[in-house]
This record gives structure tokens, sequence and C-alpha cells, in this order.
């Protein structure tokens, strides 16, 4: 009976690939194709061995670049379009260009709320790669419209800046989203790490936007630095101590 039964998965397989296919190769070249089209569910190959379930998100994946490509140019319609990368991104959940171009076509669909659920999503399974806090960040930033979305911002660029491979900037892309959220403390953490990590032109940003967030009152500065000294090394934080207090020589 097992047997059975996955000889039956694997049949609906390449059946529902070969519709695809099929349907593809043969409706007229100048044709709009209907925006509605049947997306099976990921559990109907779950069962499928993993490369084959890779080939099979291969040929949806072709299919879902087709699809975009056609109707974003014409009705403008992509109903089917979140199920194919569900699928695909289900099938083959380290394949990671199919979770970025579905966030982003949610966007021409009108739904940004689901492109950054996918997001998430793919940050979950793909915990490594900066690149999915960071579109996060964009998509917080952009389409929110509650009050802390600057703040839920900020903490996916610090995460997305605290990974491999991610660009110097970010740091201080969160820093400054950070400010300003009004999130004081959390954005004088930020501008110290940028301090500590930059270059010569991050250091001079830093230390221009702590000016402002840190008390003017020289004692208690000095105390609100103080408490930064874990954040850097002795020599690096000897100089930020220097050029922070500059104005009080």
């Amino acid at each position: 009976m097992r047997l059975l039964r996955r000889v039956a998965f694997g049949l609906l397989a390449v059946a529902c690939v070969a519709i695809v296919v099929g349907y593809q190769a043969n409706r007229p070249a100048k044709a709009v194709s209907d925006p509605r089209v049947f997306i099976p569910s990921p559990g109907v190959y779950l069962h499928l061995p993993p490369s084959l379930r890779a080939t099979i998100a291969d040929v949806y994946w072709l299919f879902a670049i087709q699809y975009y490509g056609e109707h974003v140019k014409s009705d403008q319609r992509l109903d089917s379009l979140p199920a194919t990368v569900d699928l695909v991104t289900r099938l083959s959940p380290q394949f990671r260009e199919p979770y970025f171009f579905g966030a982003f076509s949610s966007i021409d669909g009108g739904d940004p709320a689901s492109g950054y659920q996918l997001l998430e999503r793919g940050f979950r399974e793909n915990p490594e790669d900066w690149r999915f806090p960071f579109y996060l960040g964009f998509f917080a930033y952009t389409f929110a419209n509650n009050k802390e979305k600057d703040m839920i911002a900020a903490q996916w660029y610090a995460k997305a800046a605290s990974l491999p491979g991610s660009p110097p900037y970010l740091q201080r892309l969160a820093a400054e989203l950070a400010q300003k959220g009004n999130d004081t403390q959390k954005a004088i953490d930020l501008w110290t790490q940028v301090y500590a990590q930059g270059d010569k032109y991050a250091r001079e940003k830093a230390i221009a936007a702590l000016d402002k967030l840190l008390p003017r009152d020289k004692v208690a500065r000095q105390k609100a630095v103080a408490g930064l000294k874990d954040l850097m090394p002795p020599a690096r934080f000897d100089q930020f101590v220097a050029d922070l207090f500059q104005a009080y020589l």
C-alpha cells in the first residue's frame, strides 16, 4: 500500500507539471492566459524525494516568472502568483530568489502584507542571509502604517547588519531609524556600534548623531558614555571619548 501511494503521488506530480508545461507550450503565442490558473497544494508533492521536489519547484518557478511578465504587462492581474510562489518556496525552502520575487510582486498585486509574511518565512528557513531582514525592514518602513514602524524597521536593519556579508551602511540606517523613532537609548547603542565598526566617514556621522542624543551636561554625558565602554576595544573607546568631548575642552 505504501508503495502504491508513493507511485500515485509521483504520477500526480508528473501530471500537474505536465499541465503547466503543456498549457504554456500549446496556447497561442499572442494570447493572454487566464490569470486564474490551477496551482496544486504543496502537500501534493511533499511526500516526494527532495530532488524531485526541487525539480518540480524549478518548473513552477519558470512558470511564475513567465506568468508575472505576461500579466503585469497586460491585465495586471496576478491572481495565481501568490499560490505559485508559495508552492515553489514550500517545495524548495532554501531557494531564496522566489521569496524576494514573490515579496516584491505582492506590491504589484496590492498586498505588501503578504510579501512581508513571505519574507518572514524565508528568513526562518534561511536565517544566515542578511537580505531577508534587510527587505523586511524596507517593507516595514515603506508599507506599515503604525506608529512603531520606524522602530520595527530599525530592528530588522540592525539584524541584517549583524549577519555576514551585509553592507556597512545598514548599521547607520538602523541607527537613523531608531533615532527617528525616538528610541534614544537604542539609537545611542546603534550609533556607538557604527563608530566602533565604521570608517572615518561613519565615525563622523556617529559623533554628529550622538552629540544630539547624549546629555549636554558634561557630568551627565560622562556617565552616559561610560556605559558604552563595552561596545568597542579600549583604544577605540579612548578616541571615541575624545571625539565626543571636543566641545568641552
